[in-house]
């Protein structure tokens, strides 16, 4: 079965950590309600049992508070908090089958040349079922509102690999969201627009197998049209 994420990037942006915190919060919330493997999470740890023990409530402010702090980036020497590479937290949703593991890294608040803040989310394979479906441009959308990201996509770690992947350009694969209005495409395809957030193409209805003409032909459309409306705007 094929493997899928969930990404979001942004460039330099020096949210502070309240914002940070509500930010999580709320897409957490999102993610209970899209997805019932979706909704508990949990520290690593030194072994599986030793990371059952780490249960983090994400609903409540205090304990996303403390892992985005946790994971601030401190200097060799002096162990001072690298103040422009912001906070970061890193969870996994304590499955015991493969089929339904997950995991998310969150990196915000960085700011100055060079960096990037993202979301990634590794979507268990359990997930793609009809419900799934349905419900994975909704939270794509949610992405969008919660964390403003210059792009985010879900799309299968094999195109990833395979394809020119750039943080700084959208990756076409399944579904993809740009900050920007885009014209109604041929269906399957077809564009969900935001109000005030920009669109979403949904390159076709089930998620790519990666191996179809058809496919690759529709990815390419959508990669065309993408282009175009960069280059004019």
């Amino acid at each position: 079965m094929m493997k899928f994420m969930l990404a979001a990037y942004w460039d330099s942006r020096p949210d502070g950590l309240e914002k940070c915190t509500g930010d999580a919060k709320q897409f957490f919330a999102r993610l209970a309600e899209a997805d019932p493997l979706l909704a508990h999470w949990y520290e690593r740890g030194r072994s599986r049992k030793d990371a059952l023990k780490r249960k983090v409530d994400t609903s409540d402010t205090q304990p996303l508070r403390d892992r985005l702090l946790k994971g601030r980036n401190r200097r060799d020497l002096d162990h001072s908090v690298i103040e422009e590479l912001g906070f970061s937290l890193s969870f996994w949703n304590g499955a015991r089958e493969e089929e339904e593991w997950a995991s998310i890294r969150i990196g915000c608040g960085r700011y100055g040349e060079r960096v990037s803040n993202h979301v990634l989310l590794d979507l268990p394979d359990k997930s793609q079922d009809l419900k799934w479906i349905e419900n994975a441009s909704k939270l794509l959308g949610q992405v969008a509102e919660i964390w403003r990201p210059q792009w985010a996509g879900i799309m299968s770690k094999k195109a990833i690999r395979e394809r020119d992947f750039d943080l700084d350009n959208p990756l076409v694969d399944w579904m993809v969201y740009v900050p920007r209005a885009v014209p109604a495409m041929p269906l399957p395809s077809r564009v969900e627009q935001l109000k005030g957030l920009g669109s979403i193409i949904i390159v076709q209805p089930d998620p790519p197998v990666g191996d179809d003409a058809e496919e690759l032909s529709r990815i390419r459309r959508a990669e065309r049209l993408l282009r175009v409306r960069e280059n004019l705007g």
